[in-house]
């Protein structure tokens, strides 16, 4: 028996740390990790959320309930694409995230620099989409990025627009060593796109790592 496709509307979330205004001098865009609740996410922001910057916090389409012990609050978690629809999650991720981030820019001032930061799956998901080259950025940030083998890591990179890469690796990166980031960096570098990488330690995400201190 072969599932089969059937496209239909569906109805995204997404959390929006800023209103887009003419105010508003960077939009980044803010990709969750595998099962990652979007709070959680936020948290790790928080060092971001400035009056100037908008963080737009989208949230995968496949979502589900997280398992919870006893007494604890249900949370959801998502998850960008599986294993065995994953042509049809990443044209449906694209789909959604180029009507979301155009959406939030028309409201910004003409020209707002478009940062795009992934996070473990959520970085091969940012990589997917801006290959498709819908969205004017300004620089990708990968954070402990995982690349399922579902996903040619090298094709996707050679289609990415020539902008900055910002590679960033935590202390404490144990889920798997493509995490450490030393492969995804040379992919980076034999592909011709300008990178870096960084080693920060867990928790909020510093500005200075991200060199985020300064206007982009």
């Amino acid at each position: 028996m072969t599932p089969i496709s059937f496209p239909t509307p569906r109805t995204a979330r997404y959390i929006s740390l800023g209103e887009p205004g003419p105010a508003i001098e960077q939009v980044w865009v803010c990709l969750h990790g595998h099962d990652q609740p979007l709070t959680d996410l936020a948290e790790q922001l928080r060092n971001l959320d400035t009056p100037e910057r908008l963080l737009l916090l989208p949230e995968a389409l496949s979502r589900h309930a997280l398992p919870a012990a006893d007494g604890e609050t249900p949370r959801t978690g998502a998850a960008w694409f599986a294993p065995d629809s994953l042509l049809a999650d990443l044209a449906d991720l694209s789909t959604y995230l180029n009507a979301l981030t155009q959406e939030v820019l028309a409201a910004c001032a003409p020209g707002t620099p478009v940062t795009v930061i992934g996070f473990g799956h959520g970085a091969a998901a940012a990589c997917r989409w801006l290959a498709g080259n819908a969205v004017d950025y300004t620089r990708l940030i990968l954070c402990a990025p995982v690349f399922p083998i579902e996903i040619d890591r090298r094709a996707t990179l050679v289609a990415l627009p020539e902008r900055p890469v910002l590679v960033v690796s935590t202390s404490n990166d144990a889920y798997t060593r493509e995490t450490i980031g030393k492969g995804l960096m040379q992919d980076l570098l034999d592909v011709g796109l300008s990178a870096q990488q960084r080693l920060v330690d867990a928790g909020p995400l510093p500005l200075a790592a991200l060199g985020a201190s300064a206007p982009v």
